[in-house]
């Protein structure tokens, strides 16, 4: 069996850990934003006239709280995937080839479907809210790395839960 290497877990748990502060600190800063729209939207409106990405600044609220809503929702499945991802890397210091990392990749192929789902409407929001062109138009749609990210995960699932199947019938086998 290959041994593993500490020092490279370590540094992975790390990451993972910056990662989720980072999800955090972007989800308080939506929020942040968001209540900002709500108590100061006479102030707001007066700053988005002068802006030129957007088309029509009468009717921007409600789709900016949609916008803002659907980002929160897709920050809390990142924070979620970067749970599942903690979990996952804990147990392959350990055994990788158990039932439960096989359920997390599952877990993490479908919270990458939703992201990529949450996308489409952010994506129409943010177009229909800015001049084509504009980086703000431009925000969310589907990933092609995304797409295959998802494949990924559960091709892998796939292959824990048989590496999991393996395993207990070589141990049975003993």
């Amino acid at each position: 069996m290959p041994t593993t290497n500490p020092t490279l877990f370590r540094a992975t748990h790390g990451l993972l850990w910056l990662m989720l502060a980072l999800v955090a600190a972007a989800a308080l800063i939506v929020a942040g934003v968001a209540i900002a729209l709500v108590v100061a939207w006479p102030d707001v409106m007066a700053e988005i006239r002068t802006m030129p990405e957007f088309v029509d600044v009468a009717t921007i609220r409600f789709p900016l709280g949609i916008l803002m809503l659907l980002l929160i929702a897709v920050l809390g499945v990142a924070a979620y995937i970067l749970r599942q991802l903690q979990a996952l890397v804990t147990s392959a210091s350990r055994d990788p080839f158990i039932i439960d990392n096989a359920a997390r990749l599952r877990r993490i192929g479908w919270s990458l479907v939703t992201i990529q789902v949450l996308a489409l409407p952010v994506h129409w929001t943010a177009a229909n809210i800015a001049r084509a062109g504009s980086e703000f138009s431009q925000m969310g749609g589907l990933s092609i790395g995304s797409l295959l990210s998802i494949l990924l995960a559960f091709v892998l699932a796939a292959v824990f839960e048989q590496g999991a199947a393996m395993r207990g019938e070589l141990e049975g086998t003993v």
